[in-house]
């Protein structure tokens, strides 16, 4: 059986989260993107300090030369995401197309230079006007600060996570700061809203798991009322999901403490669309030695996780009599039971892990070798 309708949206969409330590499990903060982008191939790289770049970072990335951002952190805990804003240009503003789209070499910038929040503010204010930017910017520091900037080509307005009294904040494609009633992301906003109050209500705090496998794959749609996979649908119309045909990859980063080692901060990331692609934690500290299945190869621009999701992701997606794009909610099923088996090893080796290191106030790189070297990666 196949319900629904398209809702027509722009390939560069995304869905967001800033959760605060008062609502997650452990008291860190995360930042939370599932990027939607018209570019498939994704990998993550690793930059070493050097010249310009005064801290090492890694990064999520097109696989193309571009240096350009689409979400990371770096060596002092400095962590940012983004999602395109369709409402916050100023009336007026004739800012040429080929002017714009400068949000991903903004955060490979923020990256390489920036500590804390002051220091990504403080670089807004030093660019050149027009900024050639309409986004919500994601930000955390190792220091307590976290927040959202919502930044078009002459401004930016801040909304702190110490002031959200839910403790988290929720953005897609559109600026609560911008022209009321306008952009897009409307619906995967409420689908996001809807699955995290839920959480909330049944007195569960957020955690890098619940992200994932609750939010990032989480087929509820809010203008329906329901989740088709949860009504036993074998197939369904793609209806402005938070995971859509254009959604790419997933990253989602654990802060520290203030007082932490910044090192212990964690880039959980997946390449392709996230019901059919595995979760990995990254580490800055890993250097080079990240796993080779998220970057890029001495034969091939393209990693080969990316790849591997791609392939899986052909069997999920067709076209019915109507012309519309459809999901075969079986394939994402089996999908998911295969991945969930291979995260569950990792979660609990991976955390296990962690919490010494924690108690330690360090990483132990020669532990974190080894973990990446018996890595399995589907």
């Amino acid at each position: 059986m196949i319900v629904g309708l398209i809702i027509p949206c722009k390939t560069n969409c995304c869905t967001t989260a800033i959760f605060s330590g008062k609502v997650t499990q452990d008291g860190r903060p995360i930042i939370w993107k599932n990027r939607d982008s018209s570019f498939e191939q994704n990998r993550v790289e690793y930059v070493p300090a050097g010249g310009d770049v005064k801290y090492s970072f890694i990064y999520l990335s097109n696989s193309a030369p571009t240096k350009e951002a689409w979400s990371g952190v770096n060596s002092v805990g400095f962590s940012i995401m983004n999602s395109v804003s369709y409402n916050i240009r100023k009336e007026g503003d004739t800012t040429p197309a080929n002017q714009m789209d400068k949000e991903g070499f903004v955060m490979y910038d923020a990256l390489a230079v920036c500590e804390t929040l002051q220091d990504f503010e403080n670089m807004l204010d030093r660019l050149a006007k027009p900024m050639g930017i309409e986004a919500n910017f994601g930000v955390i520091d190792a220091y307590g600060g976290a927040a959202y900037y919502e930044v078009n080509n002459f401004s930016w307005q801040k909304f702190d996570i110490n002031d959200s009294p839910e403790g988290y904040i929720v953005r897609s494609n559109y600026s609560f700061s911008g022209r009321e009633g306008e952009g897009q992301g409307y619906v995967r906003y409420d689908n996001a809203k809807k699955v995290i109050e839920d959480r909330m209500k049944e007195g569960n705090k957020i955690d890098t798991r619940f992200v994932m496998d609750s939010l990032s794959r989480n087929f509820y749609q809010s203008e329906l009322g329901f989740n088709p996979i949860s009504r036993g649908f074998d197939y369904f119309v793609d209806k402005d999901f938070i995971p859509r045909r254009s959604t790419v990859s997933v990253s989602i980063i654990q802060g520290v403490n203030p007082g932490e080692d910044s090192s212990l901060a964690v880039m959980w990331c997946t390449l392709g669309y996230p019901p059919v692609s595995q979760i990995v934690p990254l580490m800055v500290c890993a250097g080079k030695d990240i796993p080779a299945d998220f970057r890029a190869t001495e034969k091939s621009v393209n990693s080969s996780a990316c790849n591997r999701a791609l392939k899986r992701k052909e069997k999920v997606f067709f076209t019915n009599d109507s012309g519309r794009a459809c999901i075969d909610l079986r394939q994402i099923k089996q999908n998911i039971k295969e991945i969930s088996a291979v995260e569950e090893k990792i979660y609990l080796d991976f955390f296990e892990m962690l919490d010494y290191w924690r108690e330690c106030n360090r990483v132990d790189t020669g532990q974190l070798e080894s973990f990446y070297e018996g890595l399995e990666i589907r």
